[in-house]
């Protein structure tokens, strides 16, 4: 008789361990579950791409105004410069 009885707890543990199991398993798969973490991970890949659209822009505008003011110096340079004909002629 108590060997019988020691099948059956461990009949009746690997029982629980398998209803648990599965439980937790339709739990953590369920449709309604991973709608919200996809959702919640859709906003925070959103979020972080806005804001390295964001710092992308501020530094092409920055590059740009930079460029655009040496381009400006060199204009003014150049126009400094006496064309080769008038110097040839001195």
């Amino acid at each position: 008789m108590l060997k019988d009885n020691r099948h059956l707890v461990l009949i009746y543990l690997l029982i629980g361990a398998i209803v648990l199991s599965v439980g937790l398993n339709c739990y953590l798969l369920s449709p309604l579950t991973n709608n919200l973490s996809e959702t919640s991970l859709l906003s925070d890949d959103a979020t972080e791409s806005e804001a390295e659209l964001q710092l992308t822009r501020s530094m092409l505008a920055h590059c740009q105004a930079e460029q655009m003011r040496k381009d400006s110096l060199l204009v003014k340079v150049f126009n400094h410069i006496e064309p080769l004909t008038t110097r040839a002629q001195y």
